[in-house]
């Protein structure tokens, strides 16, 4: 639900005008919201949209070298390779296989109208939905790396690294809502990834398939988080932000 125009500001003490333009997602370029008379709020929220924004593009940038590594090393390669042909042979296993990501239950944006559409608590939410539906995923992911022969270091590491920087993105997201919506109540019902019994098969293929499912969900979900917090940053700030969103459904 929106704010009234009587309630104070989450970004700090701003003209009537523009706490409107805000709430109702109106184009804010015209009167950027830092040539006006800000206060501390607003200067933290900024801050930590910035820093959420650097935290998701750590994680998509490790859950792309993972993925690399899944495709090269002699550990996984030859699994991973053989299920493209596979696809490639097959589209329509192709389309029910990459479609069953665990997080696509979730009613997102996939186009710019879509998303301004939402309130900023609301798409805040979805963000957050999207990171607790990873949250036990990426600990059963690390969990079972760790018990398999011959897992190389480098994916070892960076499954570590992306967990924890999850958690760290999680918990930005978090404050930034309590900033918003200081009455908001954390809601505990997300998604949960239902492969987890194929990663502890016994069949290898099986085994490697389920890596390959999630790698992929991973990274569609990274990349989304990612394009949300920009544009977020781009409806409340503006700026150089912008012209990195592109969301999937537009032309």
């Amino acid at each position: 639900m929106l704010l009234s125009l009587t309630q104070p500001s989450i970004l700090g003490i701003l003209p009537l005008l523009l706490m409107s333009h805000l709430l109702q997602w109106e184009d804010v370029t015209s009167v950027p919201i830092h040539d006006n008379e800000a206060g501390y709020d607003e200067v933290s929220l900024k801050n930590l949209f910035d820093h959420a924004i650097k935290v998701s593009q750590d994680t998509t940038a490790l859950t792309m070298e993972m993925r690399k590594i899944f495709f090269s090393d002699d550990f996984s390669s030859s699994m991973f390779k053989k299920f493209v042909l596979g696809f490639l042979k097959d589209m329509k296993h192709m389309v029910e296989t990459l479609n069953s990501c665990h997080t696509f239950s979730l009613s997102i944006p996939v186009t710019r109208e879509e998303a301004r559409k939402i309130p900023l608590e609301e798409f805040l939410k979805i963000i957050l939905s999207i990171l607790n539906a990873w949250k036990k995923s990426l600990y059963d992911l690390e969990t079972k790396l760790h018990g398999m022969k011959g897992a190389p270091d480098a994916i070892l590491i960076r499954s570590k690294s992306i967990r924890k920087l999850n958690r760290e993105l999680l918990e930005t997201i978090m404050m930034i809502l309590s900033k918003v919506d200081p009455r908001m109540e954390e809601n505990n019902k997300y998604p949960l990834w239902t492969d987890l019994e194929s990663l502890k098969t016994t069949d290898k293929e099986h085994e490697f398939f389920a890596l390959y499912k999630l790698f992929y969900c991973l990274r569609v979900d990274t990349f989304t988080v990612d394009l949300y917090l920009k544009h977020l940053k781009c409806v409340l700030y503006s700026g150089d932000i912008c012209n990195s969103v592109n969301f999937y459904g537009d032309p």
